[in-house]
């Protein structure tokens, strides 16, 4: 049966999938819109990795998952493809993806999963791909032999002696580019300081575990690239979208001072 599974998942595009048997998170689910469409008597959670790291080289002032085309639209195509070979191969059971909007915890979901270890910073890190990896789930009624191969990173401490909190009274510095209202001085600041308008890898770049990590074999990743935001730019289908132009907007003008966009660097 697993191997089944991984071939119509392999078939599809992707490379990498484990198996969680849903009791380990029946009791930590994520409260979220998204809670209702489980399968009733859910046993199993497929864990798949879309590895989005395009070059060794880090974008310039965008972080790495903002640097590809907004993944919630790309990875629902492979899902969608994904759950309907399922069904058709399993058709007594249901199969219900998602991708970030999930109620599945997908880092210790994944970990159990054998996709790699849950690292001190909260991110996964696959023996191949790293942190660089969006992690989308199927949800299924189907009970498929899971072991729980759930472990830790080493933990040696430079992911937390390197992240921008300090600099922000405790705020992460992912979440404060990505706000809304009106920016702060020490907000202002560690923009400068760390040069970005969307986004923080910080505590990714400096894991050693992350050093090797290979690059994605994904297309449409590969194809849609960009390593800097450009003021002005178009913004549909980026990570970015959703919060509005005004916000990366503002991040611009902070580090790079007032721009225009009939007068751009």
């Amino acid at each position: 049966m697993k191997r089944k599974i991984l071939e119509i998942i392999n078939k599809n595009g992707i490379r990498d999938a484990g198996f969680c048997a849903f009791d380990l998170v029946r009791e930590r689910l994520l409260p979220c819109r998204a809670l209702r469409r489980l399968p009733e008597n859910a046993k199993t959670v497929i864990l798949l990795l879309f590895p989005y790291k395009v070059r060794d080289a880090h974008p310039e002032n965008i972080c790495r998952y903002a640097s590809v085309p907004d993944y919630h639209d790309i990875t629902q195509k492979y899902l969608s493809n994904i759950t309907d070979d399922l069904k058709k191969e399993f058709p007594d059971y249901k199969f219900e993806s998602f991708a970030d909007n999930s109620p599945i915890p997908e880092v210790s979901a994944a970990a159990a999963a054998g996709l790699g270890v849950y690292g001190e910073n909260g991110l996964l890190i696959n023996k191949t791909y790293g942190s660089w990896c969006f992690i989308c789930e199927i949800v299924t009624d189907l009970e498929i032999p899971a072991e729980n191969h759930f472990k830790k990173c080493p933990v040696c401490g430079n992911c937390k002696k390197a992240c921008p909190r300090g600099d922000l009274e405790g705020k992460c510095l992912s979440a404060v580019t990505q706000q809304k209202k009106e920016l702060n001085f020490a907000e202002k600041a560690a923009l400068k300081k760390y040069n970005t308008v969307w986004g923080c890898d910080i505590c990714a770049e400096v894991c050693p575990l992350n050093k090797n990590a290979a690059n994605t074999y994904i297309p449409e990743f590969i194809s849609g690239y960009r390593d800097r935001y450009e003021y002005g730019e178009d913004i549909s289908g980026r990570a970015y979208e959703w919060r509005g132009e005004k916000v990366i907007k503002r991040n611009y003008e902070i580090i790079y001072g007032e721009k225009t966009e009939d007068h751009r660097d």
